[in-house]
């Protein structure tokens, strides 16, 4: 079996493995506003995506700190001008950041040449294109580098939408599937369910359920979960919910306690095979 090559893209900042280029978390080198320092981040991870071989349209999944979640509007107007139609994937959370920084942004993309590079080689017929059947490095490289939101097949369940937020419910590339982070929301009011952190969870990974199986995809699929909790304390009811939905072999996970918006006691976000 061969290995996918890891190429250390700039020390500290980006690494590009196989298909995909991971950013590291960013902050800005001048302390400004909120605003500010989200300006000056995006600009910094604009250059570092294209030195990789990549850009901000090829952004499947993107991860924001900030050290206060009322912060969160001042950085989604700066946020919004970045990213085009349709915009990544997003988890948005507050925490205790590094020397004084008020934002922090990570994330993932897909590679550009790569696709590029297949579709590239020289054919050795003549025959037209819509007449010859597709080539299997082309159908590889279409169907890898394919970057597609992902909507709810119940629209009660599109918060971005609903919300006017600069993110989608979920990006499918190629045979991967990327989820923002998701809440409790009611899937037949779209109001938040703020009682126990029981139902919160429950509530959550049932969205989530319904999310992978829109994309086609399933809970069976999972390979990583990132569980949020608003209370550390919360973690072992936590534990008990989840795992009604995965009792066995369940996928990777990292479960913390941060701060989080709209009141939500939880929030959830997973990567999936399509």
């Amino acid at each position: 079996m061969s290995l996918l090559p890891r190429e250390v893209i700039a020390p500290s900042l980006a690494v590009r493995g196989g298909d995909f280029v991971f950013v590291s978390g960013l902050t800005a080198s001048e302390r400004n506003t909120t605003a500010g320092e989200t300006q000056q981040i995006l600009e910094n991870l604009k250059r570092i995506l294209e030195a990789s071989g990549s850009s901000l349209d090829r952004v499947v999944k993107v991860n924001v700190l900030l050290h206060s979640m009322l912060e969160a509007p001042n950085m989604n107007e700066i946020y919004a001008r970045f990213f085009p139609e349709p915009p990544p994937a997003r988890t948005v959370c507050a925490a205790r950041l590094p020397d004084g920084a008020k934002v922090m942004i990570e994330c993932t993309a897909v590679r550009h040449e790569i696709a590029a590079a297949v579709l590239a080689k020289p054919r050795h017929d003549d025959t037209p294109p819509r007449h010859r059947e597709k080539r299997g490095d082309e159908a590889i490289s279409q169907r890898a580098f394919s970057r597609s939101a992902i909507e709810p097949l119940n629209p009660v369940l599109n918060v971005s939408r609903r919300a006017n937020l600069p993110h989608v419910p979920g990006i499918r590339v190629g045979d991967y599937i990327f989820l923002s982070g998701m809440g409790p929301i009611d899937p037949l009011t779209g109001e938040r369910r703020h009682g126990p952190i029981a139902d919160q969870v429950r509530t959550t990974l049932n969205n989530v359920r319904h999310m992978l199986e829109s994309a086609g995809s399933s809970l069976a699929r999972v390979v990583r979960v990132h569980v949020v909790l608003a209370d550390i304390a919360d973690m072992a009811e936590m534990d008990r919910v989840y795992r009604e939905f995965f009792p066995v072999d369940p996928p990777a996970r990292t479960a913390w306690s941060m701060q989080l918006r709209f009141g939500n006691g939880c929030e959830i976000e997973c990567v999936a095979v399509a």
